[in-house]
């Protein structure tokens, strides 16, 4: 954990020099590639301050500073949507960078932090497998009373139909679809501050090894990491049935938008 007055000094710049990584329960239970994985992040970060989290300390961090989200946090499903909530809270409480298990970096963070409050990376959606932020910073409030809001209620009754399938649930409830959600909606992706980058900047495909004793691959001049796994460990029709669920959801609700104010002015 950091010291006070390393937090202060930390959260005098936008983006702090952290790195918050976590396995639930703790990380002796994870596998031995992620374990590499995460020497990786250590080794290419040797000056940034490091912060591990196990499903312990994660809720007892909650416990001391976001109380009022406990209820919800431990009423969740599945354990999926209390890895993704604690990361918005990390993140707003100490700043740094929120890093999946199983990333790997082939150089270092430091150059992407000037000028930025925020930072994202976009595969055909913004996710949160790895992102940066400035502590403190207004979107995870907003993110926070999202998780309130979809924790277990449907927002039209078209979803019924689908039964909720877990992954559009999750990503709805906590994941990227919630993310994405509040970063669009809040403004914050028009910001100069905030940096969305292309997918192959940050979450790069495991085909794209980069041999680092050679020049990096056409295209690829500015990646900084590579993601083994993203969702490759979800069945390829529950995929496809999540992003067609979160088109359907989306249009629909851009039409209930459209149809309530012409209904208010009659």
């Amino acid at each position: 954990m950091l010291a006070t007055n390393e937090l202060e000094t930390c959260q005098m710049s936008r983006i702090p020099k952290v790195i918050h990584q976590l396995y639930f329960p703790d990380e002796s239970a994870a596998p031995a590639s992620y374990r590499q994985f995460r020497h990786n992040v250590l080794e290419s970060h040797p000056d940034w301050q490091h912060m591990f989290w196990t499903e312990s300390s994660a809720r007892a961090m909650l416990q001391e500073h976001y109380p009022s989200f406990l209820p919800v946090y431990d009423g969740y499903q599945y354990r999926i949507q209390r890895c993704d909530a604690i990361r918005y809270f990390l993140l707003h409480k100490y700043g740094g960078f929120y890093i999946d298990m199983d990333i790997e970096f082939v150089r270092p963070l430091d150059t992407l932090l000037e000028d930025s409050e925020l930072i994202f990376c976009n595969r055909s959606f913004i996710g949160n497998a790895i992102m940066g932020s400035a502590a403190e910073h207004p979107l995870w409030p907003d993110v926070f009373e999202a998780m309130r809001q979809r924790k277990d209620r449907p927002p039209i009754r078209l979803t019924q139909l689908v039964d909720w399938s877990q992954v559009y649930y999750v990503s709805r409830s906590t994941g990227s679809e919630l993310l994405e959600d509040c970063v669009i909606n809040g403004g914050y992706a028009d910001k100069d501050t905030v940096k969305i980058l292309p997918g192959h900047v940050l979450e790069a495909d495991p085909q794209y090894q980069v041999d680092r004793n050679k020049d990096p691959l056409p295209g690829f001049e500015d990646m900084y990491s590579i993601h083994h796994k993203g969702m490759r460990g979800v069945p390829l029709h529950l995929r496809v049935f999540s992003q067609v669920c979160c088109s359907v959801v989306r249009s629909a609700e851009s039409v209930r938008g459209w149809i309530t104010p012409r209904r208010a002015s009659r």
